[in-house]
C-alpha cells in the first residue's frame, strides 16, 4: 500500500499533468472526491497536493466555494517568459566545453529526433507529440547545468508557459521552433555555447511574442 508521501506525489503528478495539458481547462473546478475516487486513495494526500499546486499558482481556492484551475492572464505570459529568458540563456552561455563533450551523446540524439520529428499533419495528436517534445528540449538543455535547484525552477517555468500552447492547439509555428531548437544544438556540438545562448535568446523572444499575439 502507497504511503501518505506517496500518495501525495501521485495527486499532484496526476493533478499537474492534467492541468498543464488543459485536461482540466483553466476556471475549470476541482471536486477532491472525485480525484481522489480517481487515484484510489484518500482525500487527505489531494488535499495537500492542491495546497502545493496552490502556492506554485497552478489552482485558485475560493474559500467557502470552490477550488479552479488558475486562469492564465497576458500578464502571466509575460512574466513567464522574461523569467525563462533569463535563466535559459544564462544556463546555456555558462555550459563548458568539458559539459557539452560530456553529453554529446545526450545532444546529438536530441538533434536526430528533431530532424526526424513528423510534423507535416497539423493535427492534434501531432501537435501534442510536438509539444511533448518540445518540453524534452528545453528540459533536457537545462539539465546541463547540474544545478537541481534551478533545473526544477526553470522547469515550473517551462510547464507553465506550455499550458498556453496546450490550450491553443495549431497555433504554434511548428517548422520555426524546429529550425531554432537545431540551430542551438547545432551550436553547442559545435562548441559554441554563446552563440547557442543567441539563437536561444531569438527563439523565446520569437515564442514569447507569438504567445502575446495569438492570446
Amino acid at each position: 500500500m502507497a504511503s501518505s508521501q506517496d500518495s501525495k506525489i501521485i495527486a499532484l503528478n496526476y493533478l499537474k499533468e492534467q492541468i498543464i495539458t488543459c485536461a482540466m481547462p483553466p476556471g475549470s473546478s476541482i471536486n477532491i472526491n472525485d480525484i481522489a475516487a480517481k487515484l484510489n486513495i484518500s482525500k487527505t494526500p489531494v488535499r495537500e497536493a492542491l495546497l502545493e499546486l496552490q502556492y506554485e499558482n497552478y489552482i485558485t481556492v475560493i474559500p467557502r466555494k470552490k477550488t479552479i484551475v488558475s486562469r492564465i492572464s497576458l500578464k502571466d505570459l509575460e512574466y513567464v517568459y522574461d523569467a525563462r529568458s533569463l535563466i535559459e540563456i544564462h544556463i546555456i552561455s555558462n555550459i563548458s566545453l568539458g559539459d557539452i563533450k560530456k553529453h554529446k551523446e545526450m545532444l546529438t540524439a536530441l538533434r536526430k529526433e528533431w530532424q526526424e520529428l513528423e510534423l507535416v499533419e497539423q493535427t492534434k495528436d501531432t501537435y501534442i507529440t510536438f509539444l511533448q517534445a518540445d518540453l524534452q528540449f528545453h528540459t533536457s538543455l537545462i539539465q546541463l547545468c547540474e544545478n537541481p535547484h534551478l533545473v526544477h525552477f526553470c522547469q515550473e517555468l517551462i510547464y507553465k508557459s506550455q499550458r498556453f500552447w496546450y490550450m491553443a492547439l495549431f497555433n504554434n509555428e511548428v517548422d520555426r521552433v524546429r529550425n531554432e531548437h537545431l540551430q542551438i544544438l547545432e551550436s553547442l556540438l559545435q562548441g559554441d555555447p554563446v552563440k547557442a545562448a543567441g539563437f536561444e535568446r531569438k527563439h523565446i523572444s520569437a515564442s514569447k511574442a507569438l504567445s502575446i499575439l495569438s492570446d
